[in-house]
Protein backbone atom coordinates (compact mmCIF):
# COMPACT_ATOMS: atom_id res chain seq x y z
CA UNK A 1 0.00 0.00 0.00
CA UNK A 2 1.42 3.63 -0.98
CA UNK A 3 2.65 5.63 2.12
CA UNK A 4 0.11 8.50 2.20
CA UNK A 5 0.72 11.83 3.44
CA UNK A 6 -1.91 13.54 4.81
CA UNK A 7 -1.81 17.38 5.33
CA UNK A 8 -4.42 19.93 7.12
CA UNK A 9 -5.59 22.48 4.94
CA UNK A 10 -4.66 25.87 6.62
CA UNK A 11 -4.52 28.69 3.34
CA UNK A 12 -6.22 29.46 0.23
CA UNK A 13 -3.75 27.44 -1.63
CA UNK A 14 -4.58 24.47 0.09
CA UNK A 15 -8.45 25.12 -0.14
CA UNK A 16 -8.15 25.81 -3.75
CA UNK A 17 -6.39 22.42 -4.38
CA UNK A 18 -9.22 20.46 -3.59
CA UNK A 19 -11.41 22.38 -6.41
CA UNK A 20 -9.90 19.97 -9.65
CA UNK A 21 -10.59 16.81 -7.63
CA UNK A 22 -14.26 18.54 -6.82
CA UNK A 23 -14.74 18.97 -10.64
CA UNK A 24 -13.63 15.56 -11.37
CA UNK A 25 -15.29 13.92 -8.85
CA UNK A 26 -18.80 16.05 -9.04
CA UNK A 27 -18.59 17.74 -11.96
CA UNK A 28 -18.08 22.11 -12.02
CA UNK A 29 -21.85 22.43 -10.56
CA UNK A 30 -21.45 21.44 -7.29
CA UNK A 31 -18.38 22.90 -6.58
CA UNK A 32 -17.23 24.49 -2.89
CA UNK A 33 -15.63 27.62 -3.22
CA UNK A 34 -12.30 27.37 -1.47
CA UNK A 35 -12.78 31.05 -0.15
CA UNK A 36 -15.73 29.14 2.00
CA UNK A 37 -13.46 26.46 2.69
CA UNK A 38 -10.95 28.73 4.57
CA UNK A 39 -13.48 30.68 6.38
CA UNK A 40 -15.08 27.36 7.48
CA UNK A 41 -11.52 26.01 8.41
CA UNK A 42 -10.49 29.02 10.53
CA UNK A 43 -13.75 28.41 12.94
CA UNK A 44 -13.42 25.10 13.87
CA UNK A 45 -14.08 23.21 10.31
CA UNK A 46 -11.64 20.75 8.72
CA UNK A 47 -10.10 20.48 5.57
CA UNK A 48 -7.25 17.84 4.16
CA UNK A 49 -5.52 16.74 1.63
CA UNK A 50 -4.38 12.88 1.13
CA UNK A 51 -0.76 12.91 -1.22
CA UNK A 52 0.40 10.08 -2.85
CA UNK A 53 3.94 10.01 -3.28
CA UNK A 54 5.87 11.47 -6.10
CA UNK A 55 2.15 13.06 -7.10
CA UNK A 56 2.38 16.37 -6.34
CA UNK A 57 -1.50 16.54 -7.24
CA UNK A 58 -3.44 15.79 -4.37
CA UNK A 59 -5.00 12.28 -4.71
CA UNK A 60 -7.94 12.84 -2.26
CA UNK A 61 -9.53 15.13 0.18
CA UNK A 62 -12.10 15.25 2.76
CA UNK A 63 -14.12 18.33 4.07
CA UNK A 64 -16.58 19.07 7.01
CA UNK A 65 -17.60 22.20 9.46
CA UNK A 66 -19.29 22.32 12.94
CA UNK A 67 -22.94 21.96 13.39
CA UNK A 68 -25.58 21.45 15.85
CA UNK A 69 -27.75 18.12 15.79
CA UNK A 70 -30.31 17.84 18.84
CA UNK A 71 -29.13 20.23 20.87
CA UNK A 72 -25.40 18.68 20.36
CA UNK A 73 -22.58 19.93 18.76
CA UNK A 74 -21.47 17.49 15.86
CA UNK A 75 -19.43 17.65 13.02
CA UNK A 76 -20.75 17.18 9.69
CA UNK A 77 -18.49 16.22 7.28
CA UNK A 78 -19.67 17.33 3.83
CA UNK A 79 -17.57 16.25 1.00
CA UNK A 80 -15.18 13.16 0.74
CA UNK A 81 -13.49 12.05 -2.39
CA UNK A 82 -10.64 10.06 -3.85
CA UNK A 83 -8.99 10.25 -7.14
CA UNK A 84 -9.54 6.76 -9.64
CA UNK A 85 -6.15 5.05 -9.34
CA UNK A 86 -6.37 5.38 -5.13
CA UNK A 87 -9.74 3.92 -4.05
CA UNK A 88 -9.53 0.86 -2.25
CA UNK A 89 -6.05 1.54 -1.20
CA UNK A 90 -6.75 3.21 2.48
CA UNK A 91 -6.62 6.61 1.47
CA UNK A 92 -10.32 7.54 2.43
CA UNK A 93 -10.23 5.76 6.02
CA UNK A 94 -6.50 7.61 6.97
CA UNK A 95 -8.55 11.08 5.95
CA UNK A 96 -11.34 9.97 7.84
CA UNK A 97 -9.28 9.25 10.91
CA UNK A 98 -7.91 12.69 10.64
CA UNK A 99 -10.78 14.18 10.85
CA UNK A 100 -12.06 12.15 13.54
CA UNK A 101 -8.99 13.52 15.73
CA UNK A 102 -9.88 16.65 15.02
CA UNK A 103 -13.00 16.13 16.19
CA UNK A 104 -11.89 14.57 19.07
CA UNK A 105 -9.76 16.81 20.12
CA UNK A 106 -12.44 19.68 19.97
CA UNK A 107 -14.61 17.48 22.41
CA UNK A 108 -17.26 16.40 19.72
CA UNK A 109 -18.27 12.30 19.56
CA UNK A 110 -20.67 12.24 16.84
CA UNK A 111 -19.58 13.03 13.08
CA UNK A 112 -22.43 13.56 10.79
CA UNK A 113 -23.33 13.02 6.57
CA UNK A 114 -25.22 12.08 4.10
CA UNK A 115 -24.79 9.15 1.48
CA UNK A 116 -26.93 7.68 -1.36
CA UNK A 117 -28.26 4.62 0.23
CA UNK A 118 -28.00 2.79 -3.33
CA UNK A 119 -24.57 3.31 -3.77
CA UNK A 120 -23.00 0.02 -2.58
CA UNK A 121 -19.47 1.25 -2.42
CA UNK A 122 -20.00 3.96 -0.43
CA UNK A 123 -21.83 1.77 2.40
CA UNK A 124 -19.31 -0.55 2.50
CA UNK A 125 -16.73 2.14 3.55
CA UNK A 126 -19.21 3.79 6.03
CA UNK A 127 -20.38 0.99 7.66
CA UNK A 128 -18.03 -1.66 7.17
CA UNK A 129 -14.64 0.01 7.90
CA UNK A 130 -16.21 3.03 9.95
CA UNK A 131 -18.69 1.62 11.55
CA UNK A 132 -21.26 3.71 10.75
CA UNK A 133 -24.95 3.52 11.31
CA UNK A 134 -28.09 5.85 10.08
CA UNK A 135 -31.66 5.73 11.15
CA UNK A 136 -33.00 8.88 9.27
CA UNK A 137 -34.14 8.92 5.78
CA UNK A 138 -34.41 12.39 4.01
CA UNK A 139 -36.48 11.98 0.29
CA UNK A 140 -35.01 14.16 -2.30
CA UNK A 141 -32.86 15.72 0.21
CA UNK A 142 -30.93 18.05 -2.09
CA UNK A 143 -33.12 18.42 -4.99
CA UNK A 144 -32.69 18.03 -8.72
CA UNK A 145 -28.83 17.39 -9.10
CA UNK A 146 -27.43 18.06 -12.32
CA UNK A 147 -23.92 16.14 -11.57
CA UNK A 148 -22.62 13.13 -13.28
CA UNK A 149 -23.50 11.02 -10.03
CA UNK A 150 -26.59 12.06 -9.75
CA UNK A 151 -28.31 13.03 -12.11
CA UNK A 152 -31.61 11.81 -13.21
CA UNK A 153 -32.67 10.73 -10.05
CA UNK A 154 -33.98 12.26 -7.03
CA UNK A 155 -31.71 12.74 -4.35
CA UNK A 156 -32.39 10.82 -1.77
CA UNK A 157 -30.26 10.29 1.28
CA UNK A 158 -29.70 8.14 4.45
CA UNK A 159 -27.92 10.50 7.28
CA UNK A 160 -25.20 8.68 8.56
CA UNK A 161 -23.97 8.62 11.95
CA UNK A 162 -20.64 8.02 13.02
CA UNK A 163 -19.50 7.50 16.98
CA UNK A 164 -15.75 8.55 16.88
CA UNK A 165 -15.27 7.98 20.52
CA UNK A 166 -16.96 4.28 20.27
CA UNK A 167 -15.03 1.06 20.94
CA UNK A 168 -16.74 -0.45 18.42
CA UNK A 169 -15.49 2.48 16.46
CA UNK A 170 -11.94 1.91 17.07
CA UNK A 171 -11.84 -1.70 16.67
CA UNK A 172 -13.38 -1.62 13.24
CA UNK A 173 -10.66 0.70 12.17
CA UNK A 174 -8.38 -1.64 13.27
CA UNK A 175 -9.51 -4.20 11.64
CA UNK A 176 -10.35 -6.18 14.73
CA UNK A 177 -14.31 -5.93 14.39
CA UNK A 178 -15.27 -6.81 10.88
CA UNK A 179 -19.17 -7.41 9.44
CA UNK A 180 -20.31 -10.82 8.92
CA UNK A 181 -20.94 -12.33 5.69
CA UNK A 182 -24.53 -12.04 4.31
CA UNK A 183 -24.52 -15.44 4.01
CA UNK A 184 -24.39 -15.58 7.66
CA UNK A 185 -27.43 -13.69 8.23
CA UNK A 186 -28.96 -15.84 6.05
CA UNK A 187 -28.33 -18.91 7.99
CA UNK A 188 -29.40 -17.25 11.36
CA UNK A 189 -32.91 -16.72 10.13
CA UNK A 190 -32.42 -12.89 9.28
CA UNK A 191 -35.75 -11.96 7.27
CA UNK A 192 -35.53 -9.37 4.18
CA UNK A 193 -37.91 -6.43 4.22
CA UNK A 194 -36.73 -6.00 0.78
CA UNK A 195 -35.25 -8.72 -1.01
CA UNK A 196 -34.06 -8.25 -5.04
CA UNK A 197 -35.51 -10.70 -8.17
CA UNK A 198 -32.87 -10.92 -10.33
CA UNK A 199 -31.84 -7.20 -10.96
CA UNK A 200 -35.21 -5.94 -9.70
CA UNK A 201 -36.26 -4.88 -6.47
CA UNK A 202 -39.34 -7.08 -4.82
CA UNK A 203 -41.85 -6.25 -3.40
CA UNK A 204 -41.44 -4.31 0.71
CA UNK A 205 -42.38 -7.39 3.40
CA UNK A 206 -43.74 -6.98 6.68
CA UNK A 207 -42.07 -5.72 9.38
CA UNK A 208 -40.89 -7.98 12.46
CA UNK A 209 -39.71 -7.43 15.94
CA UNK A 210 -36.60 -9.45 14.89
CA UNK A 211 -33.62 -8.52 12.92
CA UNK A 212 -34.23 -7.29 9.02
CA UNK A 213 -32.18 -7.44 5.82
CA UNK A 214 -32.83 -4.48 2.78
CA UNK A 215 -31.23 -5.56 -0.46
CA UNK A 216 -29.53 -3.04 -2.74
CA UNK A 217 -28.12 -3.20 -6.10
CA UNK A 218 -24.37 -4.06 -6.43
CA UNK A 219 -23.42 -1.32 -8.76
CA UNK A 220 -25.77 1.44 -9.07
CA UNK A 221 -24.28 3.76 -11.34
CA UNK A 222 -24.07 0.80 -14.09
CA UNK A 223 -27.18 0.09 -13.54
CA UNK A 224 -28.87 3.70 -13.78
CA UNK A 225 -26.42 4.18 -17.23
CA UNK A 226 -28.03 0.77 -18.10
CA UNK A 227 -31.76 1.19 -17.37
CA UNK A 228 -32.84 4.56 -15.46
CA UNK A 229 -36.25 3.89 -15.32
CA UNK A 230 -35.07 0.17 -13.37
CA UNK A 231 -32.76 2.46 -11.20
CA UNK A 232 -35.96 5.05 -10.51
CA UNK A 233 -37.63 1.61 -9.70
CA UNK A 234 -35.23 0.73 -7.14
CA UNK A 235 -35.03 4.64 -5.47
CA UNK A 236 -39.01 4.34 -4.84
CA UNK A 237 -39.03 0.62 -3.30
CA UNK A 238 -35.82 1.39 -1.25
CA UNK A 239 -37.12 4.37 -0.48
CA UNK A 240 -40.63 3.30 0.97
CA UNK A 241 -38.49 0.29 2.56
CA UNK A 242 -36.24 2.34 4.43
CA UNK A 243 -38.97 4.75 5.44
CA UNK A 244 -40.85 1.83 7.22
CA UNK A 245 -37.79 0.53 8.70
CA UNK A 246 -36.95 3.96 10.42
CA UNK A 247 -40.69 4.88 10.94
CA UNK A 248 -40.63 1.49 13.33
CA UNK A 249 -37.81 2.31 15.58
CA UNK A 250 -34.98 0.47 13.54
CA UNK A 251 -31.12 1.70 12.48
CA UNK A 252 -29.25 0.06 9.60
CA UNK A 253 -25.96 -1.21 11.76
CA UNK A 254 -24.13 -3.12 8.98
CA UNK A 255 -23.85 -3.72 5.50
CA UNK A 256 -23.31 -7.01 4.40
CA UNK A 257 -21.86 -9.09 1.32
CA UNK A 258 -22.40 -12.46 0.52
CA UNK A 259 -19.47 -14.47 -1.89
CA UNK A 260 -21.51 -14.27 -4.85
CA UNK A 261 -21.60 -10.38 -4.69
CA UNK A 262 -24.97 -9.92 -3.65
CA UNK A 263 -25.11 -6.83 -0.36
CA UNK A 264 -27.78 -5.67 1.92
CA UNK A 265 -28.09 -3.41 4.89
CA UNK A 266 -28.70 -5.11 8.48
CA UNK A 267 -31.43 -3.25 10.52
CA UNK A 268 -31.67 -4.31 14.17
CA UNK A 269 -34.75 -2.59 16.47
CA UNK A 270 -33.42 0.73 18.58
CA UNK A 271 -33.96 0.47 22.02
CA UNK A 272 -37.08 2.33 23.41
CA UNK A 273 -36.62 5.63 24.88
CA UNK A 274 -38.37 4.98 28.46
CA UNK A 275 -36.21 2.27 29.10
CA UNK A 276 -34.29 2.58 31.73
CA UNK A 277 -30.52 3.28 30.34
CA UNK A 278 -32.05 3.62 26.81
CA UNK A 279 -32.75 7.10 26.68
CA UNK A 280 -30.93 9.03 24.38
CA UNK A 281 -29.00 6.41 23.35
CA UNK A 282 -28.11 5.07 19.90
CA UNK A 283 -28.51 1.80 18.45
CA UNK A 284 -24.84 1.33 19.16
CA UNK A 285 -24.86 2.49 22.98
CA UNK A 286 -24.24 6.11 21.72
CA UNK A 287 -25.59 9.13 22.98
Amino acid sequence: MPEFRIDVARDIAACAATVPLQEETWSGDVVVPPQLMLAVVHNGGFVALGYAPEDPQPAAFVFGFLGIYDFHFRHHSHMLAVREPYRGSGLAQQLKEAQRDHCLDQGIEVVGWTMDPLEARNARFNFGKLGAFTRTYHRDFYGAMPDKLNQGLPSDRIYVEWPIGHDRTYKRLRGENTAPALEDAEREGVGYLLRAEGDRPGAVGQIGPAHLLVEIPRAFQELKARDPKLALAWRTVARDAFERAFGAGYAAVEFLRSADGRCAYLLVPQPKRGVAGAQGQGPLGTK
